[in-house]
């Protein structure tokens, strides 16, 4: 064989890959978000407890959490609110009739996002000192307002090579490759990760600054050959006259308010804490960062990779087939979450101290941690829901109704948290506990209207299994809690944090386990469905071609 056939078969091998793959399953790609959302989420802890190691509860990191919150809101506003769940659905439709029309489209939305990230960032950059001061309810110092200042500038740049990241994200989702997208956010973590270790010793706060730059730039760079396998070509256009321009358009804007009331609710969040205490702001995000952990690896995962079926399935109006779709994902989220949630609310303590644990975070930041977490890890099951029942809405091409939804109940969740804290001086973890209770109100209301738009779900169906996994959730936290209670007191000395992993380690294990054998017990149908996909989820390698030896 000739060189050149050889470089040819190589290529072929390559693109053909189990990397370059598309998943056509919901399962399978679930699957393989889920395993990567949960190392991001691994990596994610690692990075915070990097954070708690070199910065603790100082000035400088609460300074650095404000800072990030609105080119995190840019981000959000453009990426999760125009791009993720509104390109996929239109683009997947297009993808199926004309490709190269949906390329084009496709180089239209893109070109329109670019052009209003860049009014926004340069409206922001203006206007950062006065950003910054009113983020932190004019409590930080003159040195403390020019720091952020710097960060916040800085990340704002950043900003539009992660942007540039996640549409490329978007168009590999379109195509049902998720296995590109899914690495790229590990690799931004790594940057991060990156940043805090190399130059934090040196330059501060500024190195996560820079680790933000760094994981952007990975971000965007492990998802081109994917790209460039689809044949996708980037032609900047404004055709504001495009079909799928004015469709899109047309959704986008719902969408963008139900992430803005979203957004601006987190940030709210921020300046509460930051009226309680500084370090309560760094209490704050510890603990969401601890309880988001389930709701990536299966809530998100289990929604996006749903969607492109989803919306697949309402084109082609089969209301049947949508809804036994939706109430499989639902049931399997529930199934997936519950024992967590659980899990986390009885180990909260163990949890933290594993995660945050170093000599510059204090006990009593990590009992107010773990305080906070137990109030968050009730709203895991709701959130996780949650995330599918919007994209349930928006497979419908309706970003409308979750965007009312979500304000309303947003606006309650402002109202009674500002009463709690202003009025009753409630410390920080009266912000995860409204949290948690508007999480079910916005759940249970998007999800009656969802059932009236789709003229009823099976609801005896879903009310069936979500009884026997409640039951069994239950009980394995009672289980639960009397061994790590014994472990704790009895056999080992979790002072020392080796005895600390193992006791948590043989807890969750055995938690997990006691959960499988009550879901056995009561006849849940989902662990039947688990069992099933792990017996038929195989990833098989393409071969090289038998005319290659491995010595040419």
């Amino acid at each position: 064989m000739g060189s050149m056939e050889l470089i040819s078969s190589l290529r072929k091998f390559g693109t053909n890959s189990f990397l370059y793959r598309s998943q056509n399953t919901i399962l399978s790609a679930a699957f393989i978000l889920a395993i990567a959302s949960g190392a991001n989420a691994v990596l994610g802890l690692i990075k915070n407890r990097l954070l708690a190691g070199y910065f603790g509860i100082s000035p400088e990191l609460t300074v650095f959490f404000t800072a990030e919150k609105i080119p995190n809101m840019i981000y959000a506003i453009l990426v999760v609110g125009a791009i993720s769940t509104i390109l996929i659905p239109v683009l997947s439709g297009d993808l199926e009739k004309n490709k190269e029309k949906a390329y084009e489209s496709a180089s239209v939305v893109i070109t329109g996002i670019f052009f209003v990230f860049l009014i926004m960032a340069t409206i922001f950059f203006i206007l950062a000192p006065q950003i910054i001061n009113l983020l932190s309810v004019g409590k930080f110092s003159g040195y403390e307002n020019h720091l952020g200042t710097t960060l916040f500038r800085l990340m704002v740049g950043a900003q539009l090579i992660l942007i540039a990241g996640s549409m490329v994200s978007s168009l590999l989702q379109s195509h049902k490759k998720f296995i590109f997208p899914a690495l790229a956010p590990l690799l931004y973590n790594v940057g991060m990760i990156l940043g805090i270790i190399i130059f934090s010793n040196k330059l501060g706060i500024f190195g996560p600054a820079f680790g933000v730059l760094i994981g952007a730039v990975l971000h965007l760079s492990i998802q081109l050959p994917a790209l460039a396998q689809t044949g996708f070509k980037f032609k900047p256009s404004l055709n504001l006259k495009n079909k799928t321009m004015i469709k899109t358009l047309g959704l986008i804007p719902p969408r963008i308010i139900s992430v803005l009331t979203a957004n601006i609710a987190g940030t709210i969040d921020n300046s509460f804490a930051i009226l309680i205490s500084d370090p309560s702001s760094i209490i704050l995000r510890f603990a969401n960062q601890l309880q988001s952990f389930p709701v990536n690896i299966f809530g998100i995962s289990l929604a996006s990779a749903s969607l492109p079926t989803l919306a697949a399935e309402c084109s082609s109006e089969d209301r049947d087939k949508f809804k036994k779709t939706f109430i499989t994902s639902l049931t399997q989220m529930v199934f997936l979450t519950a024992p967590l949630s659980a899990i986390l609310l009885v180990l909260r303590v163990p949890a933290v101290r594993l995660v945050y644990g170093t000599p510059e975070f204090p006990w009593w930041a990590t009992v107010t941690t773990a305080y906070t977490l137990a109030f968050y890890s009730l709203s895991i099951v709701p959130q996780s829901v949650n995330y599918l029942i919007t994209r349930a809405f928006y497979a419908q091409k309706d970003t409308l109704t979750p965007a009312i939804v979500h304000v309303a109940t947003t606006l309650i969740y402002i109202g009674l948290t500002a009463t709690l804290i202003l009025r009753a001086k409630y410390e920080v973890w009266v912000i995860a506990f409204t949290f948690s209770v508007t999480s079910y109100l916005d759940t249970f209301l998007l999800f009656y209207l969802l059932n009236r738009k789709v003229k009823g779900f099976d609801i005896e169906r879903i009310s069936s299994s979500l009884t026997k996994i409640g039951y069994s959730t239950l009980l394995m936290g009672l289980a639960l809690y009397i061994p790590i209670k014994l472990l704790d007191q009895v056999i080992f000395d979790t002072a020392k944090t080796i005895n600390l992993l193992m006791l948590t380690g043989i807890a969750g294990l055995f938690g997990m386990l006691t959960y499988l054998l009550l879901t056995k017990f009561f006849n849940v149908q989902e662990i039947e469905l688990l069992y099933k996909v792990m017996r038929k989820l195989k990833f098989k390698t393409e071969q090289l071609p038998q005319d290659i030896k491995p010595t040419e």
